[in-house]
């Protein structure tokens, strides 16, 4: 009986492991969505899982800020480009070149906006995820307070059912004691009075 119930729990443990894996898997996959592969790049899977939600977040953000900077040093080799070109070009071209430029502008204004949007989505994710934890770890703390203020009554309880149990029992022996001496009091003057009683007659048998 012994061997099934441990054969089943450690089923169920495995089971239990599978359904955490496929959850966190699953959250996983949805910052990729959010995010790109990217910011992921380099780790494997069982890396991944074993990160909690809270860092993966911070790995988006970090990344997205990082292509923040490298837009920004993008945009301005483009401007030192297009100032040479603006310069170094014919006339003619420079209506193509300003072409070019607002094409690549529109293009960098869109990626920015989503990767932006993305970003603040993720800082609103981890904010709820940092106040979810808070308010789980405060109900912890009640929980506990609560469980130990009831482990403490009810040990103040024993020992007063203790006491209650010892006073009783000290009550009993001391009129067992008593009766046991009233008894013996009372032995004694029968005793008494019997050979009082022997005596009495024998003087009278005397006379």
């Amino acid at each position: 009986s012994s061997g099934i119930n441990a054969e089943y729990g450690e089923r169920s443990a495995r089971e239990e492991k599978h359904k955490d894996k496929l959850l966190k898997m699953e959250k996983v996959k949805k910052l990729m969505e959010q995010l790109g592969e990217k910011p992921f790049e380099g780790l494997t899977e069982d890396e991944l899982l074993e990160m909690e939600e809270e860092e993966l977040l911070a790995r988006g953000i970090e990344y997205m800020s990082k292509e923040k900077d490298d837009l920004k040093h993008k945009m301005k080799q483009v401007e030192k480009r297009l100032d040479y070109y603006t310069r170094a070009q014919r006339l003619v071209e420079i209506p193509l070149l300003k072409e070019e430029w607002e094409k690549s502008q529109e293009d960098d204004k869109i990626w920015w906006e989503e990767k932006e949007a993305a970003r603040i989505e993720m800082a609103i994710k981890k904010r709820e995820y940092d106040i979810s934890t808070r308010k789980r770890l405060l109900r912890m703390k009640d929980d506990k307070d609560a469980f130990v203020a009831s482990i403490l009554s009810q040990k103040e309880m024993q020992h007063q059912e203790e006491v209650n149990r010892f006073e009783k029992e000290l009550m009993r022996v001391r009129e067992e004691r008593k009766e046991a001496k009233k008894q013996e009091i009372l032995k004694q003057l029968t005793e008494k009075r019997r050979k009082e009683q022997l005596a009495k007659e024998a003087e009278e048998k005397k006379k």
